[in-house]
């Protein structure tokens, strides 16, 4: 029977840390009362990263030395691995543990074979008095996204769980529990937003972007895109939204009520893990299926993609095919000069948030000096610019002002539904410019 017992025991044990694992945790604490119970969630950041870079016997070293560390910690702690880089602690609400001071000690250097490494490590603490009702799994779900939320933001954080997080859980698990429902059963839609010239108010293109109308409320990409991703339907979505806005620049084309521009274009947006999966053929179809040139498809794409070899070639082989390759949302906070001199793009898509910084800066000259100094560099590396968020005459006096002759924004339209943008593009000729 002892012997029994013990094997029992090692089926919770992680072999490389010697804590006791995830089922461990749900063994001891499962069918317990939780009240009164703290946790402590301990993310490695950029832990895949250096696996890569140091290798797997260093990174092993580093999680036996944390493994210790927050033995050591708090005193009167329960220790668990929990996933491949992420660990749990339990106390009592009673034994007072100092966060901070856990992160300090998390970057404290650790040394393998004479070289000293630095851990980074984003926490999240959460008492289960905030969160009463909740059981054991749905207290370490909440935990797990709500850090993998705040890496969004930057990595070394330190967050405290509370009905804010929990709320954007239950929206990812709604999300999650129907994405693929809504993709088979057609509940996504496109709209579009107008590419509008700044100087003569031409309507020179559309970005087609999705929506979800999801139990009663409409859901915009930046709410469901990512967790698109995660469950792969991504491709899917991005494919389908491709193909409809290729039929609505055919239907524009052939409209005789209108008259396009000859600039007008159709612009979409592929993420990182469709431009992987896709094959050029595929798109290539689509074009010949509505007679569309490649020439007069917009193609968004973000910086942080390129930094995959695969992407970065296929957005070449794209560049090379004739599609006009647009740098979406770029900024402050993420652009690189060295893609600008190497990458094949043809025009450069300010953040929406540079102009809101702008606004919204006390030090207003000096902001504006960063956003001229962006539509300067797209000019050096010879780029067209597109402003975003255009939200009134102050900010399209500003952009004009620059020399940026191509906006998107509320002043000029929101994302509108097909039927809307036509009758949008049928009435603009009558439209003057409000300023």
């Amino acid at each position: 029977m002892e012997t029994m017992l013990k094997n029992t025991e090692k089926q919770f044990i992680d072999n490389l840390t010697g804590l006791r694992d995830l089922k461990g945790l749900f063994h001891d604490f499962g069918k317990r009362d939780l009240d009164g119970l703290h946790f402590i969630y301990v993310d490695i950041d950029d832990f895949n990263k250096m696996n890569i870079i140091f290798g797997v016997d260093t990174v092993d070293d580093m999680l036996k030395g944390v493994a210790d560390t927050l033995r050591n910690y708090c005193g009167k702690s329960d220790v668990y691995r929990v996933g491949n880089d992420q660990f749990l602690l339990v106390t009592d609400r009673s034994v007072f543990c100092e966060h901070s001071e856990l992160q300090r000690i998390l970057k404290q250097p650790f040394k393998h074979h004479h070289i000293q490494y630095v851990i980074n490590a984003s926490v999240c603490v959460a008492d289960y008095d905030d969160f009463k009702g909740d059981n054991l799994k749905q207290i370490v779900n909440l935990l797990r996204i709500t850090v993998d939320l705040s890496k969004n933001l930057g990595r070394n954080t330190l967050i405290y769980a509370h009905q804010k997080h929990k709320k954007r859980y239950e929206v990812i698990q709604e999300i999650e529990n129907n994405i693929y429902y809504a993709m088979r059963k057609k509940q996504f839609y496109p709209k579009y937003r107008p590419f509008v010239d700044t100087f003569t108010n031409e309507i020179i293109g559309f970005e087609a972007v999705s929506r979800w109308d999801l139990n009663g409320r409409t859901l915009k990409p930046y709410e469901f895109l990512e967790i698109a991703q995660w469950t792969g339907i991504i491709y899917e979505l991005e494919m389908w939204v491709f193909e409809q806005a290729m039929e609505f620049y055919r239907q524009l084309s052939d409209d005789k009520t209108i008259k396009l521009s000859k600039r007008f274009k159709a612009g979409v947006n592929l993420s990182e893990y469709t431009l992987i999966t896709v094959e050029i053929d595929t798109i290539i179809q689509i074009l010949t299926k509505f007679d569309i040139s490649a020439k007069d498809v917009i193609i968004e794409i973000k910086e942080s993609y390129i930094r995959d070899k695969h992407v970065y070639q296929k957005v070449h082989n794209l560049y090379e095919l004739g599609f006009v390759i647009i740098l979406d949302d770029y900024s402050n906070a993420s652009s690189s000069l060295t893609y600008l001199a190497d990458l094949k793009v043809d025009v450069l898509k300010l953040s929406e948030k540079l102009l809101l910084e702008v606004n919204n800066s006390e030090e207003y000259t000096n902001m504006k000096s960063v956003y001229e100094f962006f539509v300067d560099i797209s000019k050096k590396f010879q780029l067209s610019v597109v402003s975003t968020g255009i939200r009134n005459k102050k900010d399209l006096k500003l952009v004009k002002e620059l020399g940026v002759n191509m906006a998107t924004g509320d002043y000029f339209s929101r994302a509108i539904v097909k039927e809307e943008f036509l009758e949008y593009m049928q009435n603009n000729k009558k439209r003057k410019l409000r300023l």
